[in-house]
């Protein structure tokens, strides 16, 4: 895959922050788990179209969810369907769909080490325009999130495949490509190069 996109927006939540979800209705938001928190709070930053593909990507998920729902088969042999149904990777965007109204098309990556750049070349891979939500409970709650389209008002990205690094995309060089202080995010299958 080659191919030249534009980054229009990004947002970075870092660990321990408290994700703003304040213009969420009370009565909706008191039922978000901790990873639809972040992804909500993720998305809004940098939602620009209302009618956009998007990709969610997450290594852990809902790991306190899902742990709950263990721990409560283990107990009583019972999992309570609400907890169940939100417990699932395309919980959060899914809820975001429905909340935007956006009809387009959304996609959950889980690939442990490799979630971030799934994400990407899922993202990437998908028609214009995308959103990107990275998202993590664990450690803090953390994540980031852009928007790309391809149109010319923005930076431009070179999208290649393939790469000479074993290792797969972290989210710390993530974070600093998005802030300008890479110009060349490498991993695994796939390079972004800042040509703008």
């Amino acid at each position: 895959m080659n191919r030249i996109v534009t980054l229009k927006e990004y947002f970075i939540l870092n660990p321990n922050e408290e994700p703003d979800v304040s213009f969420v209705p009370a009565l909706v938001r008191r039922r978000f788990s901790p990873l639809q928190k972040i992804y909500f709070a993720l998305a809004n930053k940098v939602e620009i179209s209302p009618a956009q593909n998007a990709v969610f990507s997450t290594r852990d998920g809902e790991d306190t969810l899902t742990r709950r729902l263990v721990d409560e088969f283990h107990d009583d042999g019972t999992v309570s369907p609400h907890r169940f149904s939100t417990s699932v990777y395309n919980a959060a965007p899914g809820l975001w769909s429905v909340y935007t109204k956006n009809t387009a098309s959304y996609t959950a990556v889980a690939s442990g080490e490799d979630s971030i750049e799934s994400g990407l070349i899922e993202v990437f891979s998908s028609k214009m325009p995308g959103l990107f939500v990275y998202a993590e409970e664990t450690d803090g709650g953390y994540g980031a999130s852009f928007f790309i389209s391809d149109d010319d008002l923005g930076r431009k990205l070179e999208v290649v495949d393939g790469s000479s690094k074993s290792e797969s995309i972290t989210f710390s060089n993530l974070i600093k490509f998005l802030k300008g202080e890479l110009k060349v995010l490498e991993g695994r299958w796939i390079t972004l190069k800042d040509i703008s």
